[in-house]
């Protein structure tokens, strides 16, 4: 069975914002991605353009970004 590569299209998103818990600055870096094959359809059952996947990776980057994120050692003593 043949093995198929498919290119994979990226999107870098960083933000940097005080952690909801301390207030203390917060930065954190993050890649999304998706591949550009023929598996990766739209809602009208077209094969996805490389445009289209950019901009879908920049909406949920985007909505990443303004989530708040505590640091680690807030989140934990919020959890206990």
């Amino acid at each position: 069975m043949p093995t198929y590569r498919f290119r994979e299209i990226k999107h870098q998103a960083s933000k940097s914002l005080p952690c909801p818990a301390c207030g203390k600055k917060l930065r954190r870096q993050r890649t999304f991605s998706q591949t550009l094959n023929p598996f990766n359809k739209n809602k009208d059952g077209q094969v996805k353009t490389e445009l289209e996947i950019v901009r879908e990776l920049v909406v949920v980057a985007s909505k990443w970004e303004a989530e708040p994120e505590p640091h680690p050692a807030c989140q934990k003593a919020v959890a206990s």
